[in-house]
């Protein structure tokens, strides 16, 4: 008795077994009451016919027995003949009948609506155990136009989206100690020539490492900046920003590095001054690894044209050069970090791929939106809005 209680519990914990339980019993309550409704009515409709038609004339033919039958049993079946009877009886038996039917029906019903809905939910569970435990290909079909549908291309977006995070997540730390792992080699063999008087410590030789050292210091303060970013604690000051100012302060500022490839920087600003509500920092932050991103690119003799407009309540900027392009397949992952479109391109140049995954996150924290467009053998424009001042 304990085992077969104990059993019977273990089936009700199944989301099929109760499902099935409470269509089946519901269908049963109804197929019930209704059999007993239809009898009642029937028995009473049946009742005041008798009495109608065979009442009076058996009153009158009555004697004594059948007044003590009638008097002292079932007044109905004294009246009755046997065609009376079978009738009754044959209608109770098709109501019988009717009602074993209705159950079965209900039951085949209970099984498939209880099925229908428990096995799309008992494979979503599984897909999420498959996904705790690592497996993110995993998906679950979500063909049907109903809740539980959606249920499935919800749960399918969000294994897809945590694939794509994790690829990104190992791409970052592959790029991070990539980028970490060669100023540091750098430093160790050069440091392990001086301890073995193999290398001199003149000027040259410590101005190498202080550049080894300064790019160490860069990457760990754009890893910082990142993290900041995407956890929304980089503290940012909002004012009006001019961005014809602003845009000509950065032409000044690497107009040093770009006359060293014997390149060219243009300005195409408007006469009227442009005002962004922006942190003035990091705006021209932005700027500034726009135009370095796009001097690395960039050949000799080639130009890169900062712009600014106003269109509606929004500040547009743009940064376009004629370097080499970016082909259509690498344009979706250009923001992506330590993303090269061409890696010995990058690493001559010393970029760490963290340039532009910087921008489009100060961008976005400035609510603001970045695009980028570009024709290989052309040339790129990478353009940002951020809003005006608020009134």
């Amino acid at each position: 008795m304990v085992s077969a209680t104990r059993w019977l519990v273990m089936i009700m914990r199944s989301l099929l077994a109760r499902i099935m339980a409470f269509s089946f019993l519901s269908t049963v309550a109804m197929v019930s009451a209704l059999a007993l409704i239809v009898n009642y009515q029937v028995s009473a409709s049946f009742s005041n016919y008798i009495y109608m038609y065979h009442g009076s004339g058996m009153h009158g033919m009555m004697r004594g027995g059948d007044m003590a039958a009638m008097m002292g049993g079932d007044m109905m079946a004294a009246m009755m003949g046997r065609p009376e009877i079978e009738f009754l009886a044959s209608f109770r038996q098709s109501l019988t009948l009717v009602a074993i039917f209705m159950t079965v029906a209900g039951a085949a019903v209970s099984y498939y609506l209880a099925r229908s809905i428990s096995t799309p939910v008992l494979n979503l569970n599984k897909a999420v155990n498959a996904v705790t435990k690592g497996d993110l290909d995993i998906t679950v079909s979500d063909s049907r136009k109903d809740e539980i549908g959606q249920l499935a291309k919800s749960f399918n977006s969000m294994a897809a989206s945590l694939k794509s995070s994790n690829v990104l997540r190992q791409r970052f730390l592959a790029g991070v100690a990539h980028e970490l792992r060669t100023p540091l080699a750098i430093l160790k063999a050069n440091l392990e020539g001086i301890a073995d008087g193999v290398v001199i410590p003149d000027a040259a030789q410590v101005g190498s490492l202080t550049e080894e050292i300064d790019r160490l210091t860069k990457i760990v303060e754009d890893l910082r900046d990142l993290s900041l970013l995407e956890a929304g604690q980089l503290r940012l000051e909002f004012s009006s920003v001019a961005v014809n100012d602003v845009l000509a302060d950065v032409v000044n500022r690497i107009k040093p590095l770009a006359d060293g490839k014997s390149i060219h920087l243009a300005l195409a600003l408007p006469d009227k001054q442009a005002v962004a509500w922006a942190d003035p920092t990091r705006f021209c932050q932005i700027v500034y690894n726009l135009v370095v991103n796009a001097i690395k690119y960039t050949p000799v003799d080639g130009t890169i044209t900062l712009s600014a407009t106003a269109e509606g309540d929004k500040a547009v900027v743009s940064v376009a050069d004629t370097g080499v392009g970016i082909p259509p397949e690498n344009l979706p992952f250009i923001f992506d970090y330590f993303y090269r479109v061409d890696s010995s391109r990058s690493k001559h140049s010393g970029g760490s791929g963290l340039g532009l995954a910087i921008v489009r996150q100060l961008v976005n924290a400035q609510r603001g939106t970045i695009k980028v467009n570009s024709v290989v053998g052309q040339g790129s424009s990478f353009s940002f809005s951020l809003p005006v001042k608020p009134s």
